[in-house]
């Protein structure tokens, strides 16, 4: 009995003993690091009020939130990516080591991500880690292991389908969305509305000038007649007088065009757009008058007061 109680007693202090020890390396290799500027790698633990608790070659750390390898600039955005950051390699340097009581404050803020760019019109996956009443603010670095360290954008309030959605949406909320480019300040730029996507990008513009086709759409209460230029972007008739030759029946035209049956598919030539509007301005170039409105009388073309004039002189006439 005796015996086995002092060697239980020597194998806890052989244990110790080589715990110490154990320890003393690691906290060694930390001070020579710090010595020599090294560059360490660090696994992020916890999240703390400022900043991050890590794990360095051992050894517990600090890392605020201000020298972590990027930067947010509120506390909740680094709340909500924190799950994405839990054991995820990163690097930094030691800055601090404090010995009593022992502690080690690192520096994340060193090169370590290569570069990457974006491919329009792909999709992506981002967490909202921030919202405004622009937009929501988005984080996509976790789609690629954070390899390229953090990767933030803007989708747009316009982009959701309506304004309840964009309303419901929340930080903390998982978003699949297409990435569109960047805007004139540099921005990265999201979205859902491939429409909306390629007019931010300049597609349609580039059909100014371009004889193409378009299919034409009727939509329940819908007054007149729509067209999709080249089957996606939203067009209309040119109505101005500059737009055609001299002697065009433009009204004729519009008439013919409403006419035309659903999906059906006109020659035209794109010859402007209205951007703000998202619409390609059209003129129809296979037009030809039906035979059904070929024969339009002088009062098909006059305007309702016009034509009431026109018959009180001529009650006048018949009467005298």
């Amino acid at each position: 009995m005796n015996l086995t109680y002092y060697l239980n007693r020597f194998i806890d202090h052989f244990k110790k003993s080589k715990k110490k020890e154990w320890l003393e390396n690691l906290i060694r290799n930390v001070e020579t690091a710090k010595e020599e500027n090294k560059t360490l790698a660090f696994k992020v633990v916890e999240i703390k009020e400022k900043g991050f608790l890590v794990k360095v070659s051992g050894l517990f750390a600090f890392i605020s939130f201000n020298h972590m390898p990027w930067k947010y600039y509120d506390f909740e955005s680094w709340e909500i990516i924190c799950p994405k950051l839990i054991n995820k390699r990163f690097y930094c340097k030691i800055y601090q080591i404090k010995q009593d009581p022992f502690s080690v404050i690192a520096n994340g803020e060193i090169p370590q991500f290569k570069k990457h760019e974006l491919k329009i019109g792909e999709t992506y996956s981002g967490i909202a880690i921030k919202k405004s009443r622009y937009g929501i603010y988005i984080e996509i670095g976790y789609q690629f292991d954070w390899k390229f360290g953090s990767i933030t954008g803007l989708i747009h309030e316009s982009q959701f389908s309506n304004k309840t959605n964009f309303l419901d949406s929340k930080i903390g909320d998982e978003f699949e969305t297409t990435y569109l480019g960047k805007n004139e300040k540099g921005q990265l730029i999201f979205g859902y509305d491939s429409e909306k996507a390629d007019w931010f990008l300049g597609k349609p513009q580039q059909l100014i000038g371009q004889k193409t086709w378009a299919k034409v759409v009727h939509e329940n209460n819908e007054a007149g007649v729509r067209f999709l230029v080249k089957g996606k972007y939203s067009g209309k008739l040119s109505s101005l007088k500059k737009d055609y030759p001299p002697g065009y029946y433009r009204k004729k035209m519009k008439m013919a065009a409403n006419e035309l049956k659903h999906g059906k598919i006109i020659n035209c030539e794109v010859i402007r757009c209205q951007k703000k509007d998202m619409m390609l301005i059209i003129k129809w170039l296979d037009y030809k008058i039906p035979n059904d409105l070929g024969n339009y009388s002088l009062k098909s073309n006059l305007k309702e007061e016009s034509i009431k004039k026109l018959q009180e002189i001529k009650n006048e006439i018949e009467i005298n």
